[in-house]
């Protein structure tokens, strides 16, 4: 009996773990309408290797505080690649975080139904006349967390989530997160800052800052881990 016993439980947790990598493997991520124009395709999530390296830091700088990024050099290499190489090109000089979503329960003007916030900060080339067109794979092995940062797929422009998106996930790259608590603070600063709704042709309510926040980009490097 006790051997009976035994092989029924195994068999049982088979039976788990299979069920388990069965909904891993479907890789299906579902897309609120907060961005319009973009890939919203999901991928199968990727397993960066195992290596670890000395971490690469991303500071915005504004007149409401700085923004710490640590960057994900190993889990989404194409993606940190090409952000630092608008930041080494001189590309993000001038430009601006320009669209801030709150978080909550949120109704648009002329709309009679409340959706929830987008809960997002967006910024890049766009806002300084220089947006690029960029045909990167979506780099998956990051969700999209509360303080992760992310790459718009197929754009310069980037955004940061202000909690967590699961139904974003495989839909755009994650190529970072903030760190301290200051960084935190600043995009909650830029947040609150007053906003006017736009109208996008496909009927996005988006909620652009009456003032965008310039930001000025530098990388560093330190010797801990990502």
């Amino acid at each position: 009996m006790e051997g009976d016993g035994r092989r029924w439980k195994i068999s049982v947790l088979g039976l788990i773990f299979l069920g388990i990598a069965q909904l891993c493997d479907a890789g299906v991520g579902y897309r609120e309408d907060a961005f319009v124009g973009y890939s919203e395709q999901s991928y199968k999530k990727t397993t960066p290797p195992g290596t670890k390296q000395a971490s690469e830091y991303l500071i915005f700088s504004t007149t409401f505080g700085e923004i710490k990024v640590e960057l994900a050099s190993i889990a989404s290499p194409k993606s940190v690649k090409y952000i630092k190489s608008l930041v080494s090109r001189g590309l993000t000089e001038d430009c601006s975080f320009y669209r801030a979503e709150p978080a909550g329960p949120t109704l648009d003007e002329g709309r009679d139904l409340v959706r929830p916030g987008y809960a997002l900060v967006q910024g890049g080339l766009y806002s300084c006349g220089r947006q690029e067109t960029k045909n990167l794979a979506v780099e998956t092995a990051l969700r999209n967390t509360k303080g992760a940062i992310s790459l718009i797929t197929g754009t310069s422009e980037f955004f940061f989530n202000l909690e967590a998106h699961p139904d974003w996930d495989g839909s755009f790259s994650v190529f970072g997160r903030v760190v301290g608590s200051e960084s935190w603070n600043t995009l909650l600063r830029i947040v609150r800052s007053p906003t006017r709704q736009e109208a996008h042709t496909s009927g996005t309510i988006l909620r652009m800052l009456i003032n965008p926040v310039p930001f000025r980009a530098r990388l560093t490097v330190s010797g801990s881990y990502f």
